[in-house]
């Protein structure tokens, strides 16, 4: 629930409302936001309220300056996890976009009900006179969700508070006074400034006047006079000797001229309303609120990218707590989160059988896809269907199995009327999912929460591999295709892409390379690719005419027939869902292969691999076409070569390509962004705005050491060479039993891989040791891949051993940097009271892909200023380490203590420390010894698990000391204000705190 205390700041000129007292670092991340998303031209109005002087050089022409008026900035913020960015991110970009619409907030958390009014341009002088103007009545101008009823200028006007209405009154007659004030003036500085929000009524009226800039321009740069006031007629009185001051006030006038727009009255019509339709007129008349088809005012959607579904969950619940909770949303998510159709859950491939469905094949349709209808919209949805508040995607499904409609394309349908879309963040980065959304990002503010692995994602959105036996199958389809006559003329060029790819690779596999064992590959450069596929007959010509092909062939068609003498249409068949998806991916990579003249060409490497599997084979038919089994089941396994062929796109700029300089904004933000510097290089967008915020938590209540040896004083350096070795095993394991059994609760330990956790397992399973760690906490182990529910199942387990008080103390959870454990889950309070890391997480250096990785780092950090390969491959490392460090606190009143186990950290600090986010590097200590790295450990535990035991005592009898103080009140009336001053004795609540990640 929302907090019955809100607060409201105004950062920016905007208003935000905030469920609770914001922490500085939440204040931080809300300035940065709405700087980001106001475009400079309020940045310069703002100014000019304030009566700041703007020196800008004479030599800037007014044209340019307009054109800068309209430039955005992207951000780039870093947020210690649990210091509410969530709760920052959504107030401070649903207020901005409130203010630009102009709609108030939900009348039942508002404080007062505004209602919109009909627009106040010349076209409708009637409903507007100076008076109004004047005295600084505030007026909304229609958006789209208001009803018609009220967009016919009937309704009432609303009236502001005494104080809003004279300090506008104020306003306006310090902005009456400053046009006549003499020219010298511009040089003084003003005694007092009056900081006040622009009225909705100025900046509805600031629009109407923009279009009237370009004209002033012209008037002025031809020496023109005009008709307005007599600060105007002044620049053509200027001599020589004053031509610093000429261009000066030439300036302050176009910028005065634009903040100042309400005090003026245009003639002609309104372009933010109905009148301009009606005239033709179809310009913008704003950079920000531009205009549909329909008339409406078009505001930018926030489309709010997260990495997973349960990290949307949390966002949802956030966003309900807050005033903003009402506002139109949905979430778009994959049919294995969404399709309730009972033959597509139990299928192995949803996709597949979903679009088969769709398809009618087999005679057989789905009846949810039909029922989409009775959510016809925001409205419905919202009214009729009780889903008015923010929801999550549980809740959809729910509501779309008692509808007979489809939660997946329901969530699409309410994308048109939806003012903040949530979604995993590959769905905006991934042209082929953008495509199959309907998913238009022109003009929209893109944030991407938890946005450390955007460079991997990237890579991965704009990279595709196909399997040999994919493009078989592809092809016999096709041939089937052409065979029948099916759309020959379509399905032809398509078949011949496959065969020549197919015989293309048949060739090269012989020639492959040894690399690991049972495991060999062959790699192109992009640029030696299209030679390939230009011999292929695919080419910068040809390619376009494909594309052609292949869209026809996706659409569904009928054709007439004579059965039985007489003509019946039906409709041809269309190649299946696989097949479709692979050309689609294939035809992604071979677009950005050709687009711009091959640009991105150099960013790709083409590898084919390969490795080794063990598949069933099949059952072998008689003569007469009957099945026999297999006699021996032994041998029923054959060792089969598999081949694949990877398209690998090498820099994450060339997904980024299809949305910056498109989108309105793009924020992106984690709790661990640090190292930042690669950001930029990396993703081709330069970040104007970034931040590092400090935590909400005071020192005392994290403790942050580095161990570089263990009990029995043995060196700990955990690379390849020594964690192969038992005395660094024995040692760690050694390490890992003596903090269990001086930390209480849960304890969660990272390790670098899967393969060391493996062996050390192993180890400490031989050596007894797992037995005595067991003595002391149930130990749960971190799977590799499997199932969902198995994963959840596991954590159930060590939650559970953390809430009920037995003979363990508590549960250690052993994981991997990168894994599901490491990434976005939440830990709280007593279920991670300490974090071990062991060693540092670099990547493996013999995968293939980081290879190229870092040689192609190498090759370009020069020319397009990337990191060297070996800062980007430690960076990578830096990156998993400051995310499962953020395990640990997780709201204000959180502790625990962050224990990072490497001899590096101590004898290399300036290379090992520098990648660690900023609160953890203010606050690590080194320890030379084993002994009082745990002596300090000790004595912090204690300290903390004594003060929270004392404050739940306190909390009870203060708790009990309010109810019996409530019933008195309630006995004798007494004034309400001893029951506030009862509520501020108690201590912050630890859920309060946990509430505002």
């Amino acid at each position: 629930m929302m907090s019955s205390v809100c607060s409201e700041y105004t950062i920016g000129g905007v208003k935000i409302s905030f469920p609770c007292k914001a922490y500085p670092s939440q204040l931080a991340m809300m300035n940065s936001i709405v700087n980001g998303l106001k475009t400079f031209a309020g940045f310069i109005e703002e100014q000019l309220t304030f009566g700041k002087v703007l020196l800008i050089p004479a030599k800037l022409s007014v044209s340019m300056i307009v054109r800068g008026l309209n430039s955005k900035q992207h951000c780039l913020l870093e947020s210690p996890t649990g210091s509410g960015k969530s709760l920052a991110l959504l107030c401070s970009a649903l207020a901005w976009q409130q203010s630009l619409s102009g709609k108030p907030m939900d009348e039942s958390l508002s404080k007062k009900a505004e209602v919109s009014l009909s627009c106040c341009c010349t076209c409708h002088s009637k409903n507007f006179t100076n008076d109004d103007m004047n005295q600084g009545t505030s007026r909304h101008f229609n958006s789209p969700s208001t009803p018609p009823s009220e967009r016919n200028g009937t309704s009432s006007p609303c009236q502001d508070s005494p104080e809003k209405t004279t300090l506008a009154a104020k306003l306006s007659a310090k902005k009456q006074a400053f046009l006549y004030r003499d020219e010298n003036d511009d040089f003084q500085v003003e005694k007092k400034r009056i900081r006040s929000l622009e009225t909705t009524q100025q900046i509805r009226k600031r629009h109407c006047f923009e279009k009237e800039v370009h004209h002033f321009d012209t008037k002025v740069a031809s020496g023109k006079t005009t008709k307005l006031n007599s600060p105007l007629r002044k620049i053509n009185s200027f001599s020589p000797q004053n031509f610093f001051q000429h261009h000066l006030l030439k300036i302050r006038i176009l910028l005065h001229f634009i903040a100042f727009a309400p005090l003026f009255k245009p003639s002609g019509h309104c372009a933010r309303c109905c009148c301009s339709t009606k005239q033709g007129n179809s310009q913008d008349s704003s950079n920000a609120t531009k205009k549909d088809h329909g008339g409406k005012s078009k505001i930018p959607k926030i489309y709010f990218g997260t990495r997973t579904h349960k990290q949307i969950a949390q966002i949802t619940r956030e966003l309900r707590r807050t005033a903003y909770s009402r506002v139109p949303m949905t979430i778009l998510s994959s049919r294995d989160h969404t399709c309730v159709h009972p033959e597509v859950v139990g299928n192995f491939n949803r996709n597949e059988k979903c679009m088969e469905l769709l398809d009618g094949k087999n005679g057989k349709s789905c009846y949810f896809y039909h029922g989409v209808h009775k959510i016809s919209g925001q409205h419905t949805f919202q009214t009729l269907q009780g889903m008015c508040k923010a929801w999550d995607i549980e809740e959809l499904v729910s509501l779309g199995k008692k509808l007979k409609a489809c939660p997946y394309y329901t969530a699409r349908e309410l994308i048109e009327d939806a003012d903040i879309i949530f979604c995993p963040y590959n769905y905006l980065l991934d042209a082929q999912i953008r495509e199959s959304m309907d998913i238009n990002l022109k003009e929209q503010v893109v944030i991407l929460d938890e946005a450390h692995n955007i460079e991997d994602c990237a890579r991965e959105s704009a990279s595709y591999s196909i399997t040999e036996v994919q493009l078989r199958f592809a092809r016999d389809e096709l041939d089937s295709m052409v065979n029948n006559n099916i759309r020959k003329k379509d399905h032809e060029p398509l078949q011949a892409v496959c065969c020549s790819l197919i015989n293309w690779l048949e060739a090269n596999s012989e020639h492959l390379v040894e690399r690991d064992y049972e495991s060999s590959c062959k790699i192109w450069s992009g640029s030696e690719m299209l030679l390939n596929f230009h011999k292929m007959g695919i080419t910068t010509a040809t390619f376009p005419i494909l594309q052609g092909h292949f869209s026809a062939v996706l659409q569904k068609e009928e054709k007439m027939l004579l059965v039985h003498g007489k003509e019946e249409t039906r409709e041809l068949p269309v190649i299946s869902a696989s097949t479709q998806i692979m050309l689609k991916g294939l035809f992604m990579v071979l677009d950005y292969l050709f687009r711009q003249n091959s640009r991105f060409a150099d960013d790709y490497k083409v590898a084919i691999q390969q490795t080794y599997s063990w598949i069933n084979q099949s059952d072998i038919s008689d003569k007469n076409g009957f099945f026999v089994p297999q006699k021996n089941k032994k041998h029923s396994r054959q060792k089969t070569a598999v081949h694949v062929l990877n398209f690998w796109c090498l820099n994450p700029a060339v997904a980024f390509s299809d949305i910056n300089g498109k989108v309105w904004t793009i924020v992106l933000t984690s709790g661990t962004l640090s190292p930042m510097k690669s950001f930029s290089s990396e993703l081709g967008v330069t970040f104007t705005i970034q931040l590092e915020a400090n935590h909400v938590i005071n020192n005392s209540q994290v403790w942050v050491g580095t161990i570089g040896s263990g009990p029995k004083g043995r060196n700990l350096c955990a690379t390849f060479q020594h964690t192969e070795t038992f005395e660094f095993q024995d040692e760690v394991g050694a390490l890992l039993l003596s903090v269990c059994q001086i930390v209480g609760q849960g304890i969660l330990c990272f390790l670098p891989s899967y393969k060391l956790l493996e062996k050390l397992k192993e180890r400490w399973l031989s050596t007894g040791l797992w037995h005595n760690l067991e003595l002391v906490k149930t130990v749960i182990v971190e799977p590799q891949g499997g199932e969902k529910t198995d994963f959840d199942e596991l954590l159930q387990v060590y939650y559970d051993a953390i809430k009920c008080k037995g003979e363990k103390d508590g549960a250690l959870l052993v994981a991997v940097c990168r894994g599901k454990v490491s990434e976005g889950l939440d830990f709280s309070d007593d279920n991670a009271r300490a974090v071990i890391t062991i060693g540092i997480p670099f990547p493996n250096v013999k995968d293939l892909q980081v290879e190229l990785k870092r040689q192609y780092n190498d090759q370009h950090s020069k020319l397009r200023g990337l990191l060297p390969g070996r800062q980007w491959y430690e960076i990578q490392a830096y990156r998993a380490l400051n995310q499962a460090l953020g395990r640990c606190i997780r709201h204000k009143n959180d502790w625990g203590a962050l224990i990072l186990v490497d001899d590096r950290f101590r004898s290399n600090p300036s290379r090992y420390i520098s990648g660690l986010s900023k609160w953890v590097r203010q606050q690590i200590q080194h320890h030379s010894t084993f002994e009082s790295a745990l002596e300090s450990l000790a004595e912090f535990s204690k300290k903390h698990q004594k003060f929270i035991d004392v404050s739940k005592e306190d909390r009870k009898s203060i708790q009990n000391s309010q109810s019996t103080l409530e019933v008195a009140c309630l006995k004798d009336n007494t004034s309400p204000y001893f029951l506030e001053a009862a509520n501020h004795l108690l201590p912050e609540n630890p859920r309060e705190g946990k509430a505002k990640i």
